[in-house]
């Protein structure tokens, strides 16, 4: 969902966004970045909230009305050495299959 579609002028905007030498309007990074937080959020609930981190970068743009798909792989399961704290690699992947943005995220589970 791109919550800045009506920011008439910007680059989240289709018709400015088309003059700028792009496919259509961007959904806002910080809410692609969002899709891969709400993932830690649905998986770890209140625990998400609390003792976390979250490193994030974005790859490429991400289309108004793009169906992207995100994903999680644990990479560190939580044990005593590291504090009971599980590692995911998260990833934003486009209608093309191509990673649009990705991250690392901790929680204390």
């Amino acid at each position: 969902m791109n919550s800045a579609a009506q920011s008439k002028g910007s680059i989240h905007d289709d018709d400015k966004a088309r003059e700028m030498g792009y496919k259509g309007g961007l959904v806002p990074g910080v809410t692609v970045l969002g899709y891969m937080s709400r993932l830690m959020q649905e998986t770890f609930s209140d625990r998400w909230q609390t003792g976390s981190t979250f490193n994030g970068r974005l790859r490429r743009p991400v289309y108004e009305g793009a169906e992207v798909t995100v994903e999680g792989v644990v990479v560190e399961a939580p044990s005593a050495a590291n504090e009971n704290t599980v590692t995911v690699d998260l990833k934003v992947v486009d209608p093309d299959g191509i990673v649009a943005a990705f991250a690392q995220a901790t929680c204390r589970v």
